[in-house]
């Protein structure tokens, strides 16, 4: 590995086969725009590639499929153990966002519980604000609760902004 080479873990990307199935059109098209007929869920991607993907997905299926791979994210990824709630399932996407990518500078996921009931994330990592808004709903569901998520001030990473904030409340 090239320690200024950004890579993805095959596992976290194949969330979009995970979401349209593997069978679906959408998916093989995607694939193959790609240059490959799958992905190993045990091999790293390169990261910029990686993350062609997802907005090849914006662009050819729209913003609710980002969304839902997003939420299928979480079955795919690795996340560190002992975690058994919204809180730290929320605290813990800074550490499972390192633990699907290596190398490179490609940000960071910053959670601050505000109280029993709400959290707020800042995101620097580089990719779609309607994949990270998928990611943390599909956390919250991960425990039984539908979130409500309301984009902060200060701009948005789709519009060029540095960051994308969110307000959690559960």
């Amino acid at each position: 590995m090239n320690p200024a080479k950004a890579e993805y873990y095959g596992a976290a990307l194949n969330s979009f086969v995970l979401a349209f199935g593997e069978a679906n059109g959408v998916v093989q098209k995607i694939l193959a725009d790609a240059g490959v007929e799958r992905i190993d869920p045990e091999s790293w991607y390169d990261y910029d590639w990686a993350s062609s993907i997802y907005y090849r997905i914006g662009e050819q299926v729209g913003r609710a499929a980002v969304m839902a791979v997003g939420r299928k994210m979480i079955e795919a990824a690795v996340f560190p153990p002992g975690i058994d709630s919204v809180q730290k399932v929320l605290m813990s996407l800074g550490a499972a966002f390192k633990l699907n990518t290596r190398g490179g500078d490609v940000g960071d996921i910053l959670c601050t519980i505000e109280d029993d009931y709400s959290a707020t994330i800042v995101r620097t990592q580089r990719g779609l604000c309607p994949f990270n808004i998928g990611i943390i709903e599909g956390c919250c569901a991960r425990y039984g609760v539908k979130p409500l998520i309301e984009h902060g001030a200060g701009g948005c990473q789709d519009d060029g902004a540095p960051t994308c904030t969110y307000h959690v409340n559960w």
